[in-house]
């Protein structure tokens, strides 16, 4: 069974969100808080669907509500699957059939029964399932008034084949109230909250319960398969490295799961699982569901509300182990989305007063994280934001957040830093650097989930003002470039460099004075086309010297060869250590670092 799309009307922040395609495997739903992916996850309860009619400024105040919520979606079962359920409910069942197939009754029930593919139109409103025309059946096409056909049918006595006992000529159609009867076994939903199903009468189940109030009698009855329980055991225990063991207690007249954390056989040291954790009644549930049906659907809010992060992970690669299932997961987390890898991508938002939603396709996906891994990033690099700020390197990828939080003056909402791949591409042959203008601009183009703008930041180093004018113009003014030829040209404080020398190779190795000294004597030569007066806080020279090298020379000359200079970690450190003993040296790039999340917000 699958339900290869669906169409949600007049629920809660949904008044009409179009057709949505489901495909088979992973599908994620994403959206801001509040935008209407619970109220889109809870729709695909179909049956037992409420109505929570839609609310809007569009109606007038004194108009009354409509107060049936309705889904429409397509069901897709198979042949056997659809015999199965006839059977199943052992009562007459109506089947519809076109005027031509009217006259060949036994060939086309043998023929429907054989299909792989058996689309159904129906429609959840008011907790039952109808067809909204006639017929159910979708393998031909509506036929005219007074053409409506219809098989009477009904399992033999020994269940195991339906038996033909004639036609009618109306619109009745039995298909949707089957399926109401049977589906509810191969749906489940599971919301983001702790499931209290420890404990329950000691009924003879196999299904679990939508709620998954059952549990404990399922996981009963699944002790009388040995294979089928070990494998469930161990499941629970990738998602729950201390889970050991798990098992079902007679406790009067009910039945108690029981959790054991260490491996022992001491029936005192089992603990219900009402008083576990938070989540582990939700992965029984899950995991129970995921082993014991096939072609099914199964729904799960928030995840990570209720799991650790890397159990969560753990979870959905044992569910993609089950593949032949469909799953709808909301989730928050980039990194849950990757490990999914899903088929399709249900963006929702809240837009003029109602829930809408947009669809991005596998194909779409899989070009997203082509774009991505083009420019080095990964998609959870930049899910979730608005801007991205694109800087020359790691350095200034960790250190601009760092001076942006500790000065300045205002929080820099949804914006992230990342480095580029290589600065160089951007100035290579012509053919080149079109195309990587071209990666980026397509990452900057409104594709769902990906930063809306985009800026550069590159070391001015010793381009030219005319190269810097090209790249300026090519990039269509979002390239900007530090004020200054490096980001190390910030970090020429002698405080702050024997800090760091002294942190790597012992307290009191160096004075302040010692690393003073040695600049001003061989600073010159990393200038020399500049009159330079010898003091360290000359902007003319500070903003001009060729820093990086000064500060590989000084590391290794200071340290007498015992400390290589190394950008990623000694500029980290001389810049937290700025923030922290002279700020206000930092001040300017704090200035130059807020222009460019101006420039991307705007």
């Amino acid at each position: 069974m699958q339900i290869p799309r669906l169409r949600v009307l007049n629920y809660k922040g949904f008044r009409d969100s179009g057709w949505i395609g489901i495909p088979k495997g992973f599908t994620i739903v994403v959206g801001q808080n509040n935008a209407g992916k619970t109220a889109l996850l809870e729709t695909f309860r179909l049956s037992q669907l409420e109505s929570k009619p839609h609310r809007s400024l569009i109606r007038h105040q004194d108009t009354p509500l409509d107060p049936t919520s309705i889904v429409e979606f397509e069901l897709a079962i198979t042949g056997p699957e659809l015999q199965r359920c006839i059977l199943s409910i052992g009562q007459q069942v109506l089947i519809p059939c076109s005027e031509v197939d009217v006259r060949h009754p036994p060939g086309y029930l043998n023929a429907l029964f054989a299909r792989d593919h058996v689309p159904l139109k129906l429609q959840a409103q008011s907790g039952s399932l109808h067809a909204p025309e006639y017929p159910s059946l979708a393998i031909f096409e509506p036929p005219a008034p007074g053409k409506h056909f219809n098989f009477i049918t009904h399992a033999s006595p020994d269940k195991l084949s339906v038996v033909l006992a004639g036609h009618q000529n109306n619109s009745g159609d039995s298909l949707p109230s089957v399926i109401n009867q049977t589906f509810g076994r191969s749906i489940y939903v599971f919301k983001a909250e702790r499931l209290n199903i420890g404990r329950t009468k000691a009924l003879e189940a196999s299904v679990l319960q939508p709620d998954g109030s059952n549990l404990a009698a399922v996981l009963m009855n699944l002790q009388s398969n040995p294979r089928r329980l070990e494998r469930f055991k161990k499941h629970v225990r990738e998602v729950f490295p201390n889970i050991r063991d798990i098992a079902v207690s007679l406790v009067g007249e009910d039945c108690e799961v029981r959790i054991w954390s260490v491996e022992t056989d001491r029936e005192d040291l089992g603990i219900p699982l009402q008083e576990s954790g938070t989540g582990v009644g939700q992965i029984l549930a899950i995991l129970y569901v995921a082993i014991t049906i096939t072609s099914g659907l199964i729904v799960i809010d928030e995840p990570s509300t209720f799991l650790h992060p890397g159990a969560a992970k753990k979870l959905i690669e044992i569910l993609q182990t089950y593949d032949s299932n469909q799953y709808v997961l909301a989730t928050h987390s980039a990194e849950l989305i990757a490990t999914a890898n899903p088929n399709a991508l249900l963006l929702v938002q809240w837009k003029d007063g109602e829930s809408r939603v947009e669809y991005l396709a596998r194909q779409s996906l899989s070009d997203l994280h082509k774009l991505l891994a083009e420019v080095g990033a990964s998609f959870s690099d930049v899910f979730g934001y608005d801007r991205v700020v694109w800087v020359e390197g790691p350095t200034e990828e960790t250190c601009f957040p760092i001076i942006v939080q500790m000065l300045c003056t205002e929080t820099i909402r949804g914006t992230v830093f990342r480095a580029v791949k290589n600065t160089g591409d951007f100035e290579s042959k012509t053919n080149q650097k079109k195309l990587i203008w071209d990666i980026y601009d397509r990452l900057s183009s409104g594709i769902p989930l990906l930063p809306v703008s985009v800026v550069f930041s590159f070391d001015r180093e010793r381009r030219s003002q005319t190269e810097i004018d090209d790249l300026t113009r090519q990039s269509r003014g979002r390239v900007k470039f530090l004020p200054r030829l490096a980001y190390e040209n910030y970090l020429i404080f002698p405080e702050a460099i024997a800090a760091c020398l002294n942190k790597e190779l012992g307290p009191e190795f160096i004075a302040d004075e010692a690393v003073a000294a040695w600049i001003r004597e061989n600073g010159q030569k990393y200038l020399p086309d500049f009159e330079w007066n010898r003091e360290i806080s000359n902007p003319d020279w500070l903003g001009r010297v060729h820093a990086p090298n000064l500060l590989h020379d000084a590391f290794a000359i200071l340290s007498e060869t015992r400390c290589e200079y190394r950008k990623s970690i000694h500029s980290v450190f001389i810049t937290e250590w700025l923030l922290e003993h002279q700020p206000a040296s930092l001040g300017p790039l704090a200035n130059y670092i807020s222009s460019l999340v101006d420039i991307a917000a705007s």
